[in-house]
């Protein structure tokens, strides 16, 4: 009998330690699904309240960026045809720096 006690016991502390590691691993598991929802709701918070500003400014910018193409397409016609195109060629490359940086941005943002 002192022989299955024995061979209980070891089996015992190992049922014990395996609750008690499934019991620290569930108390884990809720921590960091909490903590998921929580970073989850302040980033959409986050998102909530700076996309429309941000959105804003991108509209205010492409507003005035219109208007100034538009003025400079004003500007460019009062010119005379050769004065014309060379103001054009000059500012398609301007424009072409611009698409040049943005798609720059592109590939980086797309690594």
């Amino acid at each position: 009998m002192s022989s299955e006690d024995g061979s209980q016991e070891p089996r015992r502390d190992i049922r014990t330690t395996v609750e008690k590691i499934r019991r620290d691993i569930t108390h884990a598991s809720k921590d960091l699904a909490s903590a998921g929802k929580t970073m989850v709701g302040s980033t959409s918070k986050f998102v909530q309240d700076v996309s429309p500003k941000v959105s804003a400014t991108i509209d205010e910018s492409l507003e005035r960026a219109s208007e100034t193409f538009k003025r400079t397409m004003t500007t460019i016609d009062k010119q005379t045809k050769p004065q014309q195109v060379k103001l054009l060629k000059a500012y398609r490359l301007f424009l072409s720096k611009q698409v040049d940086a943005v798609e720059k941005r592109l590939k980086k943002l797309k690594e």
